[in-house]
């Protein structure tokens, strides 16, 4: 793994300012901005190390080739079949296709770390935990999210076809990047719980396709149970998104989903640094 020198930079400067506390108003201790802006400075320089890993990684474009294909299939499908200019079938299935893209995007992230040794190097840096965590979500985030980006074509080949439901559309995309912010923080979670990078994947695999799957079974379910399984579930809450119903408890749903599973691959890194450490 080849560690960025800003890596080890912006957390030497932030011992070094902790290091001035009794130095009056320049101290890092006296300055939350300066706290602030050396935590994004970890993040970023975390985030900035996995994504020139995995766009260097022909892994990333293979996997982009294969969501392009199959997404290309099902948008293209009501076009030459039924002869109609339609979005929702593309995007009604975008959901189940993130289940199975998004596991293999993270799957390496602390997996990869655990198997080659570098963790260790990484728990001799001075990187706080957060940081970590923090700096590979938001690496997975924005290389599911390009994907997300690239089939942006689709509707601007409908504007020509047709007249495409702008609005809806629009929810729809932010509804997909909901739910990639969510299947994100379970993959990061998998592949902290092991260094075998298939584990991970079936790991998150199973919980987020449980999570789509508990949406689609409540017709077999009395009260409440239906309504229990229909909150749990991610479908009812990118539905209504998609449908431009940004309702404050479908957003709430995704964050407290994507804070409960990052909350638990802190621990669990936390856990892994104080075993690293007593060595």
């Amino acid at each position: 793994m080849n560690l960025p020198s800003e890596m080890i930079d912006t957390g030497t400067r932030g011992r070094a300012d902790a290091g001035t506390g009794g130095q009056g108003e320049s101290s890092f201790s006296a300055s939350p901005r300066h706290r602030v802006t050396a935590s994004f400075a970890g993040i970023w320089s975390v985030a900035k190390k996995d994504l020139r890993e995995m766009l260097n990684s022909p892994m990333a474009y293979v996997l982009y080739v294969i969501f392009l294909l199959v997404t290309g299939y099902f948008f293209a499908q009501p076009l030459f079949v039924v002869g109609q200019a339609n979005m929702a079938p593309f995007m009604d299935l975008v959901p189940l296709i993130l289940v199975f893209l998004v596991p293999a995007i993270t799957m390496r992230s602390l997996a990869e770390e655990f198997k080659s040794g570098t963790f260790e190097i990484l728990t001799t840096l001075p990187l706080k935990i957060h940081e970590i965590v923090l700096g590979k979500y938001l690496a997975g985030l924005l290389v599911v999210g390009l994907a997300l980006v690239l089939t942006g074509i689709y509707p601007v080949i409908l504007e020509f076809l047709g007249s495409p439901d702008w609005g809806a559309v629009i929810g729809a995309y932010i509804g997909n990047f909901f739910l990639v912010s969510a299947l994100a923080s379970i993959g990061l979670f998998a592949s902290s719980l092991t260094r075998n990078q298939v584990i991970a994947y079936l790991v998150s695999w199973a919980v987020g396709f449980g999570l789509f799957l508990a949406g689609k079974v409540i017709v077999f379910f009395p009260y409440p149970f239906a309504d229990l399984l229909n909150f749990i579930g991610f479908d009812s809450h990118v539905d209504n998104i998609s449908r431009g119903v940004l309702d404050s408890r479908d957003v709430l749903y995704f964050i407290s989903l994507a804070a409960f599973f990052l909350s638990l691959a802190l621990m669990r890194l936390e856990k892994k640094f104080r075993s690293a450490c007593a060595k």
